[in-house]
C-alpha cells in the first residue's frame, strides 16, 4: 500500500481509553493550524491540555469503567513531522450499567462538501444502560449533555495551540477520491481499490451534533497502531 502523503498544516489527534476489561477503544480527530510547526514539546504541552480538556467537559459521559489513558498527536505536515504521546488516567463519572466495548456515542462533524458517505464522524465510548430508549437509541438527555460537552471540549481544544500555532480549527481530511478497478493477475478476480488523492482535502468542520442512533466501534475496538 502506497504511503498517506503529507497533510498541510494539520494535526492528526488520537484518544485511547481502556474500557475495564483491558479492550481499547480509539477514536481520532484533526486540527488545522496556520503558524508554525509544533516541536514535540509544544505537541506534549498540547496533549496535556486535551487531557484536562477531557476530563472538565467530557468524561461525565463515560461509564465508570473507562478510563482514558492517552492522548498522541502527530503532525501530517512532513513525514520528520513532530510526534507525541501523553499518558493520561482520566476514569469516567457516569454511573448506570455498563455497555459492552464496542458501544460507540456517534458525533458527526458537519462540512460543507457533499460526498458520498455523508459526513465525517467521531465514534466516542460514551452513554450507559440508564442512557438507553432501547436497543438502537440514546436517550434525549445523553444527546443533550454530549453536544454540551463536545462543544465546550473542542472549544478548549482550539484555544491550546503553542505559541506559534497561529488559529487553530478542527478539518476532517480526505485521502481518497472514488476507486479505480484492480484485477489480479492469479485468480482473474477484480476489486475495487480507493484511488489515493495526490494532494489530501481539507475540509472545515463547521458543526458537530450527537446522534442517536446507538453506534460501534467495530474493528475500531481491536488495537491498532496509532
Amino acid at each position: 500500500m502506497a504511503p498517506l502523503p503529507p497533510v498541510s498544516k494539520t494535526l492528526r489527534v488520537a484518544l485511547e481509553w481502556n474500557m475495564g476489561d483491558g479492550t481499547p477503544a480509539i477514536t481520532r480527530f484533526f486540527i488545522h493550524y496556520t503558524g508554525t510547526a509544533p516541536t514535540a514539546a509544544d505537541l506534549a504541552t498540547f496533549d496535556a491540555a486535551i487531557v484536562t480538556a477531557y476530563g472538565t467537559n467530557l468524561k461525565s459521559l463515560q461509564d465508570t469503567g473507562g478510563l482514558l489513558i492517552q492522548v498522541h498527536s502527530v503532525d501530517l505536515d512532513s513525514v520528520t513531522g513532530a510526534v507525541d504521546v501523553t499518558g493520561a488516567s482520566v476514569g469516567g463519572t457516569r454511573t448506570g450499567g455498563v455497555l459492552g466495548a464496542s458501544t460507540a456515542l456517534v458525533d458527526s462533524y458537519r462540512v460543507a462538501r457533499h460526498y458520498r458517505g455523508g459526513h465525517p464522524r467521531g465514534y466516542w465510548p460514551f452513554g450507559t444502560q440508564t442512557d438507553l430508549n432501547d436497543r438502537n437509541t440514546w436517550k434525549s438527555t445523553l444527546l443533550s449533555a454530549a453536544d454540551t460537552g463536545f462543544a465546550a471540549f473542542f472549544t478548549a481544544v482550539l484555544a491550546a495551540g503553542w505559541g506559534a500555532a497561529g488559529t487553530l480549527t478542527q478539518v476532517n481530511v480526505s485521502y481518497y477520491s472514488g476507486f479505480h478497478v484492480v484485477t489480479s493477475p492469479t485468480t482473474g478476480r477484480a476489486r475495487n481499490v480507493p484511488t489515493l488523492r495526490g494532494t489530501p482535502l481539507i475540509d472545515t468542520v463547521t458543526a458537530r451534533k450527537a446522534q442517536s442512533s446507538v453506534g460501534s466501534q467495530r474493528r475500531r475496538d481491536a488495537y491498532q497502531s496509532l
